[in-house]
């Protein structure tokens, strides 16, 4: 805020201060002083707020990176036919992956002051098992990540275009959009990539919270459907049959997998943990003092963790409130159109509003992966691979996009089905990759020195997390043989 502003207002407060006892004595009103109050008040109060959005660091890029397709294309399918029932799934991902995944490995990067992959080399097995594994199920669908984003940014774009009477092909301006996001990815520094998404993540998380409490939504239903943790409701009598024929299972552990990251977003995240300098320092063996280093960190990781589950949350809750008494539940790209039924009730003009909003966060997503595929990618094989560490994070960044643009170009192309990719993506990337990630992360802590580990309270519930999603990748894996092999 600028100084000369900030004078008025503090000179303004003083004055209604000083004038406020007259005010009660002689029984006048002031509305000027007291309109000067109010505003003085509401700028100390987003003095505050902006104080502590300053303190977010890359979890803000993680969340960016995370509220993606899942969110946009699988939440509100779900709440589309299955209402409230399924947010304690979206509970139960925030909790395991953006919370206590993500901590563990930011905090063995801030406590031991090394990238977590100089370590996962060692994990027991072959040399540099788990780095090349995670290198193969990422190469495996990260095509199919960049094209279930960039395909709806270019129908909206489309839709937005053709109500000016402009018709451009979606493919074409999909094709646009992903190579920009790219291009601008590869070559865009750390802090403009940090600062950009913390812009994105706010947009997003004001819009769909906003949206979704004018619709006025069930709030004895949500808190329900938070708390029946293991309940699964039916397809209502209702849906399509495309939908019907849907293993439920698959749709359960793909809703789990999206609520979250790919494992590689994780894992990098340890990187920008180093890169903001948030290493503990001390030497004490009290856990006070690292408790105190760790106060960043933790407030990083819980804005990632809070930002995921709330606009997952409200996106389902949006599909809840309005495409399921509609009995609409969106068919493949298609439901980012029918998302904006939600603002189409508020008001008319709020649709393209929308859109937007939409298109500026799904842009960030976009736009955080080629950072965290680049520097993934080069973190693991100077590990793997001695003769890579003489390659620079550049030359690998450039080579990812030189390979990821035609790939991305051909599958938005050929249109391959949006509900396939989003199943492949689940099941080899944030379900196996990731539950794969938090054993990882369970054993780092364990290579720490005792006093710096993690206490029983949170590594037990840590435990329970890699349980959990190592179980939905059971199912994932299961019903995507069943579905596509038999």
């Amino acid at each position: 805020m600028p100084l000369k502003l900030r004078r008025i207002f503090f000179a303004l407060r003083h004055l209604g201060d000083e004038y406020q006892s007259e005010r009660e004595v002689a029984g006048e009103n002031f509305p000027f002083l007291n309109l000067s109050l109010t505003i003085s008040k509401g700028i100390g109060t987003m003095d505050a707020v902006l104080k502590l959005l300053k303190k977010v660091g890359p979890g803000a890029i993680v969340a960016s990176a995370t509220i993606g397709a899942g969110e946009t294309v699988l939440a509100v399918r779900v709440g589309a036919w299955g209402g409230y029932e399924l947010l304690w799934l979206v509970l139960l991902a925030a909790l395991t992956k953006s919370f206590l995944t993500l901590y563990l490995l930011g905090r063995y990067a801030a406590v031991s002051g090394e990238p977590v992959a100089n370590r996962l080399v060692e994990l027991p097995g072959p040399r540099g098992w788990f780095l090349w594994l995670v290198l193969l199920l990422e190469g495996m669908v990260a095509p199919f990540v960049f094209v279930v984003i960039a395909v709806p940014c270019g129908q909206l774009v489309s839709n937005i275009l053709a109500a000016v009477g402009w018709e451009v092909s979606y493919k074409w301006l999909a094709m646009l959009l992903a190579a920009a996001a790219i291009i601008v990815g590869v070559m865009q520094s750390f802090n403009a990539l940090e600062k950009s998404q913390m812009a994105v993540c706010l947009i997003l998380i004001f819009g769909t919270v906003g949206a979704t409490l004018l619709v006025r939504p069930d709030l004895w239903a949500i808190l329900r459907g938070l708390f029946q943790v293991g309940y699964f409701p039916d397809y209502p009598a209702w849906a399509p049959a495309e939908i019907k024929s849907r293993n439920q299972l698959l749709e359960m552990a793909s809703v789990f997998g999206y609520c979250g990251s790919i494992p590689m977003n994780y894992i990098v995240y340890s990187n920008w943990v180093l890169m903001k300098g948030w290493i503990s320092r001390g030497t004490s063996r009290k856990r006070d003092a690292l408790h105190a280093d760790l106060q960043p960190l933790r407030w990083d990781v819980g804005f990632n963790a809070i930002s995921v589950f709330v606009v997952t949350a409200s996106f389902m809750v949006a599909g809840a409130a309005i495409l399921k008494p509609l009995h609409r539940i969106p068919d493949g790209y298609d439901l980012l159109t029918e998302q904006a039924l939600i603002f189409g009730r508020i008001s008319s003009w709020m649709v393209p509003l929308y859109f937007i909003t939409i298109l500026a966060a799904l842009w960030g997503t976009m736009n955080t992966l080629p950072d965290i595929y680049s520097r993934g990618a080069h973190s693991f094989l100077t590990q793997v691979a001695p003769r890579f560490k003489s390659v620079s994070y550049q030359s690998v960044a450039r080579i990812f996009g030189v390979v990821m643009l035609p790939l991305t170009a051909i599958f938005i192309w050929t249109e391959t089905t949006p509900i396939v990719m989003i199943d492949l993506v689940a099941l080899f990337s944030t379900n196996i990759g990731v539950g794969l990630t938090c054993v990882a992360a369970l054993w780092l802590d364990r290579q720490l020195a005792p006093e710096k580990r993690v206490s029983r309270w949170l590594y037990w519930p840590a435990v329970a997390a890699a349980v959990v999603i190592n179980v939905m990748s059971l199912i994932s894996a299961g019903a995507v043989i069943e579905k596509y092999l038999y």
